[in-house]
């Protein structure tokens, strides 16, 4: 899930509360306390520290500060020297204690967090004679003072930071001690690899022997050719991967099993919209238009990537499956596609990607008697639409968004379903969540803020400060959701308040699931057009569902919205054993606070697992597609391990 964007506040949405009343008030609506994940599953981080709040301070901002002044001396003065140095333990000086210094690919040539002063002024040491700094400055937008909550203010810059190999953005984050500024968090982050700029725009001129149209569907058959990449998937991860790499001038190839890019989405069923405003979901180089919907349907979704690969002229096979894939001494790999009635190629890429999922394959738990049952069974990707069901009855079974959208499909037409439900769901309302949860994002008097700066923001914050800062939004939402969650409770539904505490953050890094952004089923569930039952399914007969503790119930038609196994299923499906049983576990969180595999080394040389939301996708395709770049260039650095 996106990260919480810390320097928004508006007039609708501020962000600046009173802890106190806050406390007070979450605690006449908390919801009631019911099973849910485990705060550890899936999740290993273990560097957790208190927020420095001015209490724990002892000091803050004047009212009058120069915020500006301040923060440019200390860049110039302190920061930018410890690094042009390569003064490992000035440079951890700079943090307070438990500060945290995150990098994507700049330094580390990886995804790393170092927690707390010792580990930074450690991997200083390693890492900054390697990678010496040439330039810092500050970049737009201007320092600022943040005041996100009455007990903890920051100031933030955002700083560009040259080094030997590439060009790299940083958010910093720092807080007054009785000594001074100090950073409180650093997130440094590749921009670009030094000497390998993106392509400028080409002329455009017809000047070939050929029409555009012809040389288009030359290209990508790379006949006589081969692609350095090759992207499993033409979803929108694919896509924006592959539009990085042309970028860059690197010939990529995505392989995707549907008929048409877009299929994807075209696909699912026909009530289903994105559950959150478009404004973080704009594609790289091609943002989505004026006057799109907020709420981005899903065929109309399907139809915007297949537009998007046209318009970025992009080559994908589509209707095309791998049906081999083996790593060769060199790294490289050889992949033998079936391209149905085109036939069958071999090719040898330098790089995989697989970009096929967010999860692994569709889930159906085995249930004695399934086969005798005369009713309907499907999985919640098979649901097309509720119009052939008016009259009858329906049991959805699972809770997390796909559960509710399909059973609000139902519901809106009259139709007597029922939802199952086995552990609690963190619900939120969007009226509450979307101010506060898309932050930066937001278009401002029809404006659009710049996406660069957006990301920044975004993406800054290091799993530890955000996963407290979660809990206190997760406490706010809460309290807002009071009557929204009572509700829900009075009708039997279960609701709890994510895993550790901090609503949709720590399940969207670990269970992708388990939450739901209210796009209309929690209405439908407080006035009991959507009934609930609690438990799972303990067997089937010909014509009875019988629900565990031997209650009898009449469907005739049950969805099973019960997910998707783990994602390592869809790399096996596609690339074999002997690829799979070598990659790292993909989702979860490790002990620093990066996810296992996604985006980053994931055990395999060369293969790259490129999972996640439009906004990940269109973030981390940049960071994966020029450390790709850097490697097949020979200017990578090494990865840092320790």
């Amino acid at each position: 899930m996106a990260p919480i964007a810390l320097s928004e506040s508006s007039a609708t949405a501020s962000t600046t509360q009173n802890v106190a009343n806050l406390k007070a008030a979450q605690q006449s609506s908390q919801p009631k306390a019911h099973a849910g994940v485990g705060d550890d599953f899936m999740y290993k981080f273990k560097h957790n520290a208190p927020l420095p709040t001015l209490e724990s301070l002892g000091t803050d901002f004047e009212k009058d500060v120069d915020i500006v002044a301040l923060v440019t001396k200390f860049v110039n003065d302190e920061f930018a020297p410890a690094l042009k140095s390569s003064d490992a333990e000035k440079f951890a000086s700079l943090f307070i204690e438990n500060g945290t210094w995150r990098d994507k690919v700049s330094f580390t040539w990886e995804y790393r967090t170092f927690n707390g002063q010792e580990k930074i002024k450690s991997a200083a040491t390693d890492i900054l004679p390697k990678t010496p700094v040439t330039e810092v400055k500050l970049i737009t937008p201007s320092p600022s003072l943040e005041k996100p909550y009455d007990d903890l203010h920051f100031a933030q810059a955002h700083i560009s930071i040259t080094t030997n190999k590439v060009t790299a953005s940083a958010v910093a984050n720092f807080v007054l001690t009785k000594q001074g500024l100090k950073v409180w968090t650093l997130h440094t982050a590749i921009e670009g690899v030094n000497g390998f700029p993106e392509l400028p725009n080409r002329d455009g001129h017809m000047v070939g022997d050929v029409s555009w149209n012809t040389q288009r569907d030359i290209d990508t058959e790379f006949e006589g050719a081969e692609p350095q990449v090759i992207i499993i998937g033409g979803g929108h991860n694919g896509l924006m991967m592959a539009a990085r790499l042309k970028a860059l001038g690197t010939p990529a190839l995505m392989i995707e099993r549907n008929a048409r890019i877009g299929d994807n989405w075209r696909q699912r069923y026909e009530a289903l919209s994105l559950h959150f405003p478009h404004w973080a979901d704009h594609f790289p180089y091609m943002p989505y238009p004026e006057h799109w919907p907020i709420y981005t349907p899903a065929a109309k979704l399907g139809d915007y990537l297949e537009w998007y690969a046209s318009a970025m002229e992009l080559h994908a096979w589509c209707s095309s499956s791998v049906t081999k894939c083996h790593q060769n001494e060199d790294g490289t790999f050889t992949l033998d596609i079936d391209r149905g009635s085109k036939g069958k190629r071999t090719l040898h890429p330098k790089h995989v990607v697989m970009a096929t999922s967010l999860a692994g394959v569709p889930m159906t738990p085995v249930v004695p008697g399934s086969e005798k049952f005369k009713g309907t069974l499907r999985h919640s990707t098979e649901h097309d639409s509720s119009r052939a069901w008016v009259g009858k009855k329906v049991l959805v079974v699972g809770t997390s968004s796909s559960g509710f959208d399909t059973a609000y499909d139902f519901a809106r037409r009259g139709i007597d379903v029922t939802i199952l439900q086995r552990s609690a769901t963190y619900i939120m309302s969007l009226t509450n969540s979307v101010p506060r949860m898309l932050g930066a994002y937001i278009p401002k008097e029809g404006k659009r803020p710049d996406l660069d700066v957006a990301d920044r923001l975004a993406y800054s914050m290091p799993v530890g400060p955000g996963e407290e800062l979660g809990r206190r939004l997760c406490d706010e939402l809460v309290s807002l959701d009071g009557p929204l969650l009572e509700g829900m409770e009075a009708r039997g539904f279960k609701t709890y308040k994510g895993q550790r505490g901090t609503g949709v953050q720590t399940l969207g890094y670990t269970k992708n699931g388990g939450f739901y952004f209210d796009a209309g089923a929690c209405k439908h569930i407080i006035d009991g057009s959507i009934k609930v039952e609690q438990g799972w399914i303990d067997h089937f007969t010909e014509d009875k569902v019988y629900l565990n503790g031997d209650r009898e119930r009449e469907y005739d038609l049950v969805v099973f919205a019960t997910g998707f196994s783990n994602t390592i299923d869809s790399v096996r499906k596609t690339l074999g054993d002997e690829i799979a049983d070598r990659v790292n576990p993909i989702w979860g969180m490790d002990e620093e606070g990066e996810l296992n595999s996604a985006w980053k080394d994931c055990g395999v040389p060369n293969l790259w697992i490129m999972v996640g939301t439009l906004q990940h996708g269109r973030y981390h395709s940049k960071r994966v597609a020029l450390r790709i770049k850097a490697l097949l260039e020979g200017v990578a650095g090494e990865r840092y391990t320790k």
